[in-house]
């Protein structure tokens, strides 16, 4: 199918025979040059004729129904459709028709106030333009709502799955866990254009109205920060936890209702962060007056200790919980520690990282066999729980991680 920049263009097998133009011949009538049929020729061949037999034949030649069949197999990007170039044509015809001449149509014309795209969005979907500021402090103007997206990580997939918007993405980027199993199926089964960080030139070829994704995905590294892609015209916001420390439960809700303001889903976005409030108040409540548990994160083995989380989301999400996260006094989002380090502060829970090349089960193999946590409470008792990166980091799932904890650090609290 050819494709042009700006639109789509009908394939010659598209068009009637003879194309779109028919000659008038010589003799007191005209030949239609396709069937050979006579006509009677008018004294006039007016611009309403022409655009009527247009519409009929291409009726009975099925050009509408070619051209939408084609562009149900295109990519989710918005293109005219050859319909819609002819509903154009016919609007300019039947104009035509009514006896206005040139000068009266452009005077017509210079009395109406003139309508450029963004006016035309902002009066269909109101509250546009707006600025959000992303983490970065890079600010990006949206000025309608994006009809196709990029989601470049699975926590941010799975927000946007959550609200509803999965027919509008076109692709996904570094999957290294698995979303909300409500939707899991759904969003696996969008094409996945990048093993890590997406780059720019695979974002440029995919022409995507918005991308979201973690602020490790908007980078000057991969030349993807979000101003190089506001100078492409293309929209795009980072989900807030990403990296930021201290980042607790609220940044999610922000989450929320900034794609809600979006995508005008604002109802929406309001029942997923009233319930996951509602659900984080009764495990709070549950846990009440339990003694804290101390709990270890660990997210991968390096050389001489473990790699662990600070004072960031997750370590949050642990102290709703009941517990307490053994190194929240790093003033860091992630860090390397020690195991002598591990030991002295002798965690009660061990939270592993289910993601990545080594497998869960390996992770537990590691820290059993390491002889230096053999005398750690959590290796003795057995106190070992597991979450996916989706569920630890910001997505719909927020509220069922903190039950989890929960429920593995104080069990008799929901008996």
């Amino acid at each position: 199918m050819g494709r042009r920049t700006g639109g789509w263009e009908p394939e010659p097998e598209d068009l009637p025979a003879g194309g779109y133009c028919r000659e008038r011949a010589d003799t007191p009538g005209w030949s239609d040059q396709s069937s050979g049929e006579n006509l009677a020729r008018p004294e006039r061949l007016g611009p309403c004729f022409v655009v009527s037999h247009l519409f009929s034949e291409c009726l009975e030649r099925g050009v509408f129904r070619a051209a939408e069949k084609r562009k149900e197999k295109q990519m989710k990007t918005p293109k005219k459709s050859l319909a819609a170039l002819l509903a154009m044509t016919l609007t300019v015809g039947l104009t035509a028709c009514s006896g206005e001449t040139d000068s009266q149509s452009a005077q017509s014309a210079s009395s109406q106030p003139a309508q450029s795209a963004s006016s035309s969005h902002t009066q269909e979907e109101s509250g546009f333009p707006f600025t959000l500021t992303t983490k970065d402090g890079q600010e990006v103007t949206f000025t309608h709502v994006p009809e196709t997206i990029i989601s470049c990580n699975p926590n941010a997939g799975d927000e946007l799955m959550a609200l509803g918007l999965g027919d509008k993405i076109i692709a996904t980027a570094y999957n290294n866990t698995q979303v909300n199993p409500q939707w899991r199926e759904e969003y696996e089964a969008i094409p996945t254009v990048a093993e890590s960080y997406i780059s720019l030139e695979t974002i440029l070829s995919l022409e995507p109205d918005f991308v979201y994704g973690r602020s490790s995905s908007f980078s000057e590294k991969n030349n993807t920060t979000h101003d190089t892609l506001s100078g492409y015209g293309i929209m795009s916001l980072s989900s807030i936890e990403g990296y930021t420390v201290g980042a607790d439960v609220d940044v999610v809700y922000q989450d929320f209702y900034d794609l809600g303001r979006i995508f005008q889903v604002e109802d929406r976005a309001e029942e997923i962060v009233s319930a996951m409030k509602e659900q984080i108040a009764a495990v709070e409540e549950a846990v009440a007056g339990a003694e804290p548990v101390k709990v270890f994160v660990y997210d991968m083995a390096q050389e001489g200790g473990a790699y662990t989380c600070g004072d960031n989301f997750t370590a949050k999400l642990i102290s709703h919980a009941g517990g307490v996260n053994i190194f929240e006094d790093m003033d860091t989002t992630w860090a390397t520690v020690s195991w002598e380090e591990v030991v002295e502060r002798a965690p009660e829970v061990i939270v592993i990282n289910d993601y990545g090349s080594t497998s869960l089960e390996e992770k537990i193999e590691e820290l059993k066999e390491n002889p230096a946590l053999a005398d750690v409470p959590a290796i003795r008792d057995g106190r070992i729980t597991s979450v996916t990166l989706c569920e630890s980091f910001a997505s719909s799932m927020t509220g069922d991680t903190i039950e989890k904890f929960a429920r593995s650090f104080h069990p008799d609290c929901f008996q």
